[in-house]
């Protein structure tokens, strides 16, 4: 080893140390990454090869059922690691949490990581317990910002936002494990065709309100509190992004929305400063882009080409996982609070 690589070495390896979120998310990765393969072989790499994600990519052999949309979920993989690279080398103290080395960024990283390892499992074992790890990374990661901004408004400790996030998380995700193995019917016939399930209420009801209530919180900050639009955006986000949702779901919804948006009018708390342009725009405008493509990546869409390598499903997963990191960028670059 020449003198020149050695004291390279002994730089970098000082580096990883203060740098020990980046280092355990990766030996965790690499866990999860062997037990993926030596699990596969051995359970649903020797299995018949059925669809059941519905998103348009053939489903291979091995144990890798959907390969183009498999790894593109390695894009969420990335964004958490890059954000545990730059925190802070040293733990501060700030005016911004996000800004800082402690639990919140932490958790943001890790639920952009879950993310992406969930819906690998979803799309690369084409099995049950891989759809429910998909859709608890998806709620983990839509649910922060939600109780995220509300510790920021309301002035929550930092124990408080753990307890309230984790406990609320925890229920929801077994209740989707539970209702997704049983298939509880709340209502038969709810909608006029679909019944109304345990799991309908979380993957979908669940799902969008949590985007609805993100949506009044930042407009409710970028408006300094004007409750009409504070009413009015999420229920014209619920219409526009919605795809085969009842027409029940979205009125039920939009009910909601308004009176969320009432409370969270009336209970002001204090209101965030927040630098929108452009990471804010770039994560909606992803997002919107990402909703459209998504469209197109499912069976029986005339775009849809089971055997090409470019999948529209496998694009949602990149222009998603530009969402999760311009969305960081917008909360760390938050300001100083105005008190009211």
């Amino acid at each position: 080893m020449t003198e020149q690589t050695s004291a390279e070495v002994s730089g970098f390896l000082p580096a990883l140390k203060q740098r020990r979120e980046f280092v355990s998310a990766l030996v965790i990765l690499g866990v999860l990454a062997l037990s993926y393969i030596i699990l596969g072989n051995n359970m649903w790499g020797g299995n018949p090869s059925i669809a059941l994600t519905n998103f348009c990519e053939k489903v291979g052999t091995g144990i890798i059922k959907e390969p183009m949309n498999t790894f593109s979920n390695l894009a969420y993989v990335l964004v958490g690691l890059a954000i545990l690279w730059q925190l802070p080398s040293l733990q501060k103290e700030g005016d911004n949490p996000m800004n800082s080395r402690g639990v919140f960024p932490v958790i943001y990283a890790a639920g952009s990581i879950y993310i992406g390892v969930g819906s690998f499992a979803m799309h690369g074992t084409n099995t049950n317990w891989g759809a429910n790890m998909d859709w608890s990374g998806m709620l983990f990661f839509i649910s922060f910002p939600i109780y995220y901004n509300l510790s920021r408004n309301y002035s929550w400790t930092d124990r408080k936002f753990i307890k309230v996030f984790a406990s609320i998380f925890v229920v929801t995700a077994s209740l989707d494990v539970l209702s997704s193995n049983t298939n509880i019917i709340l209502i038969n016939d709810y909608s006029g065709t679909d019944d109304l399930t345990v799991s309908g209420i979380i993957r979908d009801y669940l799902w969008s309100f949590y985007i609805g209530i993100w949506i009044i919180q930042e407009v409710k900050n970028l408006t300094n509190n004007n409750l009409l639009w504070m009413v009015a955006m999420p229920i014209i986000a619920c219409i526009g992004l919605s795809t085969t949702a009842p027409t029940i779901q979205i009125v039920v919804l939009s009910i909601i929305f308004a009176l969320f948006a009432y409370a969270l009018n009336y209970y002001q708390g204090t209101l965030i400063s927040r630098s929108h342009y452009p990471y804010l725009w770039i994560g909606v405008g992803s997002y919107v882009l990402g909703n459209i493509v998504w469209r197109y990546g499912r069976d029986g869409m005339d775009a849809c080409i089971p055997e090409g390598m470019f999948q529209y499903h496998a694009l949602w997963h990149l222009l998603t996982a530009v969402s999760v990191y311009a969305f960081y960028r917008y909360f760390v670059s938050e300001k100083a609070r105005m008190q009211n």
